[in-house]
């Protein structure tokens, strides 16, 4: 397009008014080229609509800072980075269904009711960050089984979605407490997966003190001297959820690793189209479009009437 204009300037009519009209074909033309925008709260959108309630269930506790996952010695990544990943995954491959999160440390926080607004899924999900090693008092899976059990209900009484559940831990339970019977709340459930992170030789663990803008080695504190804590996937937990759940159980690798479990999940559902509007930019590059025509009719007019 710059290459147009400059071509148009350099080849210049006969006669002042003439070149004039060229120049402002030029200015316009490449005005709409910078395709102008401005912030408005009414931009339309046409979204995807899944009647599906996605239920992610995260576990944040200090040993989903793991680093023994593949690829950590070149990329540094831990399990809690490969888990968000996973969640990405899910997320656009369900684009349109309502997403809730639920991360579970010592205690069990609802980061965002369901909803379907990707970005605040995305922000909300990135934000989450394993409480340092002086505030952990170890693992408990079972602190989640309440309010999962409530999410799982609300979305039932909605009655106009399937509800999948996503389950993202390495499955240790690091507080003398052994694992509950989940099947409880599983009814409802029509699909998903209970997600595995780790290995079974283990991996240290290190947090960020922003105190002291430091990462620190996480120890083992039950005796002294102090060792370096090594956390392992407690694969029997994982698949002990996966039969009460009545999910599979997948130990994650990949996010291509579920690609079988949402292929399975779309069979479930219907997807439909919605216009609606949101915050954003809108474009007012047409606006030029008018003017730009007009100049360009008279030119042919004229051209035509010379000939």
């Amino acid at each position: 397009m710059a290459i147009i204009c400059v071509a148009l300037l350099v080849i210049k009519r006969k006669g002042v008014m003439p070149y004039v009209r060229q120049v402002l074909i030029v200015l316009i033309l490449f005005a709409i080229n910078l395709r102008p925008m401005y912030i408005s709260d009414e931009v339309k959108v046409i979204r995807q609509k899944l009647n599906c309630y996605c239920i992610i269930v995260l576990d944040d506790t200090l040993s989903m800072m793991a680093e023994d996952v593949d690829g950590f010695e070149e990329e540094k990544r831990t399990r809690m980075d490969r888990a968000k990943e996973d969640i990405e995954y899910i997320q656009k491959n369900l684009v349109g269904a309502k997403f809730c999160i639920i991360d579970f440390n010592n205690d069990v926080n609802l980061i965002c009711p369901f909803t379907d607004d990707n970005k605040y899924i995305k922000d909300s999900v990135d934000a989450i960050k394993p409480i340092v090693d002086y505030h952990a008092t170890g693992t408990n899976i079972n602190c989640c089984k309440k309010l999962l059990g409530q999410m799982i209900n609300d979305a039932k009484l909605l009655n106009d979605g399937h509800v999948v559940v996503f389950f993202l831990s390495d499955g240790e339970n690091t507080d003398d407490h052994r694992l509950d019977n989940f099947s409880d709340i599983a009814q409802g459930i029509e699909g998903g997966a209970i997600m595995g992170y780790g290995t079974t030789k283990g991996g240290q663990m290190h947090y960020y003190d922003e105190l002291h803008d430091e990462w620190v080695l996480v120890e083992d504190k039950r005796n002294y001297p102090y060792e370096p804590a090594v956390s392992k996937i407690d694969e029997k937990n994982l698949k002990s959820l996966s039969l009460d759940l009545g999910i599979e159980y997948v130990h994650m690798d990949d996010p291509e690793d579920l690609d079988g479990t949402i292929e399975n999940i779309m069979k479930l559902l219907d997807a439909e189209t919605e216009e609606t509007t949101e915050y954003g930019y809108a474009d007012i590059y047409y606006w030029f479009v008018i003017p730009l025509a007009v100049l360009v009719a008279y030119e042919f007019i004229s051209v035509k009437r010379r000939a």
